[in-house]
């Protein structure tokens, strides 16, 4: 039998308000996805490790040992995350930055302001990617399964 979770989506972000407002928006898909936080990027590996995360949201200027360049290359290098998604938010539309991102692992880009939008079409993406992957590399051996994610009452995303 076939256990379904609420995907689980770590904001890393230094700024108390943005991951505020990142949060509330994420808050806003159906059915609810788990979100929780992390203000600098240790803290971030150590959440990585002690939960079972779906999709990262990484601020690419993240303060403290590890900035949001560094984080994602430190989650690419742990053996359970090396296809998580993550989503590198950027406040510039920096071609050298976009450059930096692809090689440290980043998937996707939201540049700052974050519109909600983009940010939920992001996340259903890579959310739907990610569990059409994680079925068919586990096939039988796993018996989770990520619900469904939906930003319209209608439209059925992830299953």
């Amino acid at each position: 039998m076939t256990r379904s979770v609420r995907p689980r989506i770590l904001i890393a972000d230094s700024y108390k308000s943005h991951a505020g407002a990142l949060s509330a928006y994420l808050r806003e898909l159906s059915p609810p996805v788990e979100v929780f936080s992390a203000a600098e990027g240790r803290q971030a590996l150590s959440e990585t490790t002690a939960r079972d995360v779906h999709l990262f949201l990484v601020n690419g200027f993240l303060k403290g040992a590890l900035n949001g360049f560094d984080l994602c290359r430190a989650i690419r290098r742990l053996e359970a995350h090396r296809h998580t998604p993550i989503i590198l938010m950027l406040s510039g539309h920096l071609l050298r930055e976009h450059h930096r991102g692809l090689a440290a692992g980043a998937d996707l880009f939201l540049h700052a302001p974050v519109e909600k939008e983009e940010l939920w079409r992001m996340v259903v993406l890579l959310l739907h990617e990610a569990s059409h992957r994680r079925k068919r590399d586990t096939a039988a051996a796993d018996d989770t399964d990520v619900k469904v994610v939906e930003f319209k009452p209608s439209v059925r995303i992830l299953h």
